[in-house]
């Protein structure tokens, strides 16, 4: 069967790239070379190649051809890292990649009033549709897109904070919390992946679907969740870590 037939040209062909016959930048055979070489129709060929762009494995360059993709390389972020809001640092500083000197930049910053979606009312312990602020960066490493994060905050709490307003404050949000009598005292992790939307799919500038990991950074005060962060993330391009204790470095 024709399904059959493509499903087995695929596979050699990733095994070729597996194994390093079909190494990072070089071309593959034109369709009709394929097709003779598996003694396939061209209709068959191009089922097979566009399962391994979907695998990420080879990409379409117009007017060019078909090339094996170079692999993407993680970056690892540490779940356990919080920002020192005493010192300044925000919310941004916090979940960094590990191993760079480089640290991402902002690039862009929102801030608008919404309604808390059935999420972050959860995550917030508010009512669904309650009023919330929502202030939002976009995130590169060098010229690279890095990270979607987007806090969300009560309005009761943020009422008459710099945190109202619609611009960035040179202050750390948690600081600017703990002036409020919301010092932060804790916080929880909650972690998914899910394909992405139409935004996200722009930012990372995605030539294929590939999922995305968020990170949902819940903080506390002494009594109630003061701030839920969000953090997407290329699920290609990262790998989560947790640490405990004393970690000896190498």
């Amino acid at each position: 069967m024709a399904g059959a037939k493509y499903k087995q040209i695929a596979e050699d062909l990733r095994e070729q790239i597996t194994a390093g016959a079909l190494r990072p930048g070089r071309q593959l055979p034109t369709e009709p070379q394929l097709a003779a070489a598996y003694d396939a129709s061209r209709s068959t060929v191009r089922l097979a190649i566009g399962l391994l762009i979907q695998q990420g494995l080879v990409e379409t360059r117009q007017g060019m051809g078909t090339f094996v993709t170079e692999p993407a390389t993680p970056l690892t972020v540490v779940l356990s890292r919080e920002e020192d809001w005493q010192a300044g640092e925000p919310a941004d500083s916090a979940l960094q990649p590990t191993g760079k000197r480089t640290r991402p930049t902002t690039a862009t910053f929102q801030a608008e009033t919404a309604c808390a979606d059935a999420e972050v009312a959860a995550a917030l312990n508010i009512a669904e549709g309650s009023p919330i602020m929502l202030r939002r960066t976009h995130r590169y490493l060098g010229k690279d897109p890095w990270s979607l994060i987007a806090s969300y905050y009560p309005m009761d709490i943020v009422k008459g904070t710099a945190l109202e307003q619609a611009a960035s404050s040179t202050k750390s949000a948690s600081l600017i919390l703990a002036e409020h009598g919301h010092k932060p005292v804790g916080y929880r992790h909650d972690i998914y992946a899910r394909m992405p939307d139409s935004i996200e799919t722009a930012f990372f500038q995605l030539p294929r679907p590939v999922p995305v990991t968020v990170v949902n950074r819940t903080v506390y005060d002494a009594s109630q969740p003061v701030r839920l962060t969000r953090y997407v993330y290329r699920s290609d391009r990262l790998r989560l870590r947790h640490e405990m204790g004393s970690i000896p470095v190498a």
